[in-house]
């Protein structure tokens, strides 16, 4: 497992560097490297032992064009994360997904956790220039440059983890986890006794706008008048700033509160219990953060995502044209256990709300827009 920090690029000083363990390189060095490769039209090596570069090409290859097959050099692996593996949520899944494919397909792997917006496309297209193939991009974020960066790297396969995109040789692994957003609006309406329930995210992604928004709905199907509240916070990193949002929902009379925000979640969760309030947890079972405040949490399985993507990739079923969607009824997205909080009655309606789901006679809305 090789962790990276920084931008990436590749020269004879970083082949040495990485001969004593060390991958750091500035940007104005690689983009040098590859100023020099261009203008020479020569073919370059990269550090590791990555296979020649063939000179590059800015017109798109057709799916057909695309490896089909594993190749007899090991699978090299790259995860481009943009918050940290720490964050007990969504970063966190990611890892342990790349963590699985490492033992399952015996993959040399590396991974770039905290990439600012600023450095998505030269991170990406570093690991693809080292011969990383596939690269997974992790968030719907990275979709942009992604969509930069294939096209000059034809014969690399680029995954966007939560992005619904595709190309000839980049596609969107998605989930629906809406559909599970959707049941836990519904249990945080029928646990609330003040009629009011919260929803906490980080950003106005269309991944989070959408998991805010089926909670909501399902709030509203489960009691046509309880108030719903959500919050934007603008972040995904800061604990604190979460925790001051999910106070201020609860000052006003919120008494359950779902967050999708990652680190930031901690933060929520942890003004539930001081408050004696119910949280409900995103991603992992965050019951563990707080065994008598989380009730359930909407569970995420980016590693089984991963693997199933990377598996078709290997034994040449992969579609690249199309974006590859996971919901409820699948191993990627569920609803955790409710640890004995959640009274029988509700558990037992909410068991059979995602029944009705699963079989499509409930259809839960993709809405990537935030209601006013």
């Amino acid at each position: 497992m090789i962790k990276r920090s920084g931008l990436l690029g590749v020269s004879e000083l970083e082949s040495s560097m990485r001969m004593k363990g060390e991958v750091k390189m500035h940007r104005s060095t690689w983009i040098g490297c590859v100023a020099v490769l261009l203008l020479a039209g020569m073919l370059a090596v990269g550090c590791g032992g990555a296979a020649p570069v063939e000179p590059v090409d800015t017109t798109p290859t057709t799916a057909a064009s695309q490896p089909t097959a594993v190749s007899e050099e090991p699978l090299r692996v790259a995860l481009v994360l943009p918050g940290s593996i720490a964050d007990e949520g969504f970063n966190a899944a990611g890892y342990k997904g790349l963590l699985r494919i490492e033992e399952q397909f015996g993959a040399e792997v590396a991974y770039s956790e905290m990439v600012a917006i600023a450095d998505h496309e030269e991170t990406i297209r570093g690991y693809a220039f080292e011969g990383y193939d596939p690269v997974f991009a992790y968030g719907f974020q990275f979709g942009d440059s992604v969509e930069k960066v294939a096209p000059v790297f034809p014969d690399t396969t680029f995954f966007v983890v939560r992005g619904r995109l595709s190309g000839p040789n980049y596609t969107g692994l998605d989930t629906k986890r809406y559909e599970g957003d959707y049941v836990a609006g519904y249990i945080a309406a029928r646990m609330s006794t003040s009629n009011k329930v919260g929803a906490i995210a980080g950003y106005t992604y269309p991944s989070m706008v959408s998991s805010v928004e089926a909670y909501r709905l399902g709030a509203l199907a489960a009691n046509p008048d309880i108030e719903v509240t959500i919050v934007y916070l603008d972040t995904t990193n800061d604990i604190g700033l979460g925790k001051e949002a999910a106070l201020a929902q609860i000052a006003a009379g919120t008494d359950v509160i779902f967050q999708v925000a990652d680190a930031a979640g901690i933060g929520v969760i942890q003004a539930c219990e001081q408050e004696g309030v119910w949280a409900i947890g995103s991603n992992f079972d965050q019951n563990s953060l707080a065994p008598d405040t989380v009730i359930t949490s909407t569970m995420v399985d980016a590693g089984a995502m991963m693997v199933a993507g990377l598996g078709e990739l290997t034994d040449g079923t992969l579609e690249m044209d199309t974006t590859h969607l996971y919901g409820l009824g699948t191993d990627v997205v569920t609803v955790a256990p409710y640890h004995g909080l959640v009274p029988e009655e509700i558990a037992a309606e909410a068991e059979d709300l995602q029944q009705k789901i699963i079989s499509g006679e409930v259809e839960v809305p993709y809405i990537t827009t935030p209601t006013e």
